[in-house]
């Protein structure tokens, strides 16, 4: 189930990869392995998230592209995207794939 309801996000044209991680950056879920989520990466995402806690999404500009982390009640979503990808498209799937996922837990 967790499997086919990322393949949404994961196919879209640019992602990287898809990371689905607890609060103490447990993970649940990795489409890829790269830099943005590897177990040192994570804690930083994680005090990106913490930092700002009015905020359910956060999207990193950075040179090779952009990070989009989403909060959620119990996981949270940290998305990979390449420089030329429609991040409308990926905040618009991640936040369907994200409600899906929280309506099963």
């Amino acid at each position: 189930m967790l499997q086919r309801t990322m393949t949404t996000l994961v196919d879209i044209a640019g992602v990287k990869s898809v990371t689905l991680f607890e609060n103490d950056g447990f993970i649940i879920y990795r489409s890829n392995d790269d830099a943005t989520n590897d177990d040192g990466q994570m804690s930083r995402w994680i005090s990106a998230l913490d930092a700002s806690p009015k905020s359910n999404r956060l999207t990193f500009i950075m040179e090779h592209g952009s990070i989009i982390l989403h909060r959620g009640k119990h996981l949270h979503l940290a998305v990979h995207c390449g420089p030329s990808t429609n991040l409308g498209e990926v905040r618009q799937t991640a936040e369907t794939c994200h409600e899906t996922l929280h309506n099963l837990a």
